[in-house]
């Protein structure tokens, strides 16, 4: 790290954190403000592949036992030890099975059986199977201080967050979605160069664009696509991005009375024109999905091609469902936490009524929509984005279509996928893992328990004061931004 004594930086994110937690949530948008005060073991680095970073390395014993040699002379903000002590208690916690209800994360982590202490600098991670993405799900997984929560509690620790990160916690301004943190000056890595940094809730993407031109902003997420041309007008501004590891897609409760005929399922698919949805809401930032996994991710099927735009087609299984002259479904979506996400659900109905579907588009707050979802409140449809940093998909078949799971919030369950998807999650057989995956998205094609759209393309808004290159996982190490010269 250089030593710029520059000013405050700060991003715009569309939502608002939702704990301080950082095992209590399932969000980008709350990753990146805690990413600033945790580290990981591992962690990818720009380019996706996996680095040392508590963990000075690692070795694997056996099919199920990993062993980390871990970093001296760590500390959290708080003085706290970092050691082995305290890596055991992180990832036993996130995986107790007495926790209920789980956290939202569980079932990334569910493969670990226990952490063994070595020494005070070596653990060894112990799973019950093996497991061919436990390194890649463990960049995700934050260490946190054991003595600090049994100090003050989970209430206080889910406010104020205790880390070695980076940067230290100041302030949580939850009605104004101010998050505040300074430079953590005794950090493992060095003084950050940026000193101040401040994550603000900006749901609407002209509010994001012009923080940008007044300068309130200096990096702004979910840029919106249509609004580019503007901003690279402006001399001080740019705009950069990259495909994301993010899906957009339809989640479907198949259990609803109307929406459990899988024929209606099928109508909805070939009657939403996804090339449209990239083209005229995000300026062709974003490509089709074929299944619920984005194509650059291990085990997906170059042959299978996405679903057609076929309104013919569409009408045709509308009326074989039992609906010849149309019918009413819902679908809940969130204000401003993924790209032109509210514009994209109205044109969706715009599409969907020229078969005969009519949409009720019900916009809500993210924090009453991401309840929803915690709580497997959904009764018909929902609008959502999944981030997959495993580039594997393990991660998706086996929380998205499994019940129970914290991340299925319909319960869908399919017998032969899931004994598909839980022997590839088994195995460490490359060829066998393919194979698997593509019968379990050939299942998917024909059940739709989600209806995909498209995988995304990232943009962000940028100051030319500052220097960064955005990341295919979403997410935003701060530590890597550095004062333009």
């Amino acid at each position: 790290m250089n030593d710029h004594n520059t000013q405050a930086l700060v991003i715009a994110q569309g939502t608002d954190a939702s704990t301080m937690d950082p095992y209590a949530h399932s969000e980008t948008t709350t990753a990146n403000i805690l990413l600033q005060v945790y580290d990981a073991l591992v962690r990818r680095n720009p380019s996706m592949d996996i680095e040392p970073w508590l963990a000075e390395s690692w070795q694997v014993i056996t099919d199920t036992v990993i062993e980390f040699r871990l970093r001296g002379g760590v500390t959290f903000h708080n003085g706290e030890k970092f050691d082995a002590q305290t890596v055991k208690f992180s990832l036993e916690r996130m995986v107790d099975p007495q926790r209920e209800p789980k956290f939202p994360p569980y079932g990334r982590f569910n493969s670990i059986d226990h952490v063994d202490i070595v020494d005070d600098r070596t653990v060894r991670v112990v799973t019950n199977r093996p497991d061919p993405n436990l390194l890649a799900q463990l960049t995700g997984l934050m260490i946190i201080p054991p003595q600090y929560i049994a100090e003050h509690g989970e209430a206080h620790f889910s406010r104020v967050p205790n880390g070695t990160g980076p940067y230290k916690f100041v302030r949580w301004d939850k009605p104004g979605g101010t998050v505040e943190l300074e430079a953590n000056d005794g950090y493992w890595r060095g003084s950050p160069s940026v000193r101040k940094l401040v994550f603000q809730a900006v749901p609407d993407g002209s509010d994001r664009v012009q923080g940008l031109h007044d300068g309130s902003i200096h990096l702004a997420a979910n840029f919106p696509p249509l609004m580019r041309k503007q901003v690279e007008a402006d001399p001080a501004l740019s705009v950069v991005g990259t495909p994301s590891v993010g899906v957009i897609y339809m989640g479907i409760n198949t259990h609803h009375p109307i929406l459990k005929n899988k024929k209606l399922r099928q109508a909805m698919a070939h009657a939403i024109d996804v090339r449209e949805l990239i083209q005229e809401e995000l300026s062709g930032c974003g490509s089709p999905l074929a299944g619920p996994v984005y194509p650059q991710a291990f085990g997906v099927d170059p042959k299978i091609a996405p679903i057609a735009y076929d309104p013919a087609l569409a009408k045709q299984l509308l009326a074989e469902a039992g609906y010849p002259d149309g019918v009413e479904v819902k679908l809940e979506v969130p204000d401003g936490r993924f790209t032109q996400d509210k514009e994209i659900a109205q044109r969706i109905g715009e599409q969907l009524a020229k078969v005969g579907i009519r949409l009720h588009v019900d916009i809500q707050p993210w924090p009453q929509f991401i309840s929803r979802f915690r709580n497997h409140k959904y009764d018909q449809m929902y609008y959502v984005g999944w981030g997959n940093s495993t580039f594997d998909p393990d991660e998706v078949y086996r929380n998205a279509y499994m019940a129970p799971n914290p991340w299925n919030p319909t319960d869908f369950h399919h017998d032969d996928m899931a004994a598909m998807v839980m022997e590839a999650s088994n195995i460490l057989d490359a060829e066998r893992r393919k194979e698997l995956y593509r019968m379990a998205c050939l299942i998917f094609r024909d059940e739709l328990p989600w209806i995909p759209l498209f995988q995304q393309y990232d943009l962000y808004g940028l100051n030319k004061k500052w220097n960064w290159k955005p990341r295919m996982d979403e997410y935003i190490y701060v530590c890597d931004i550095t004062a333009a010269e």
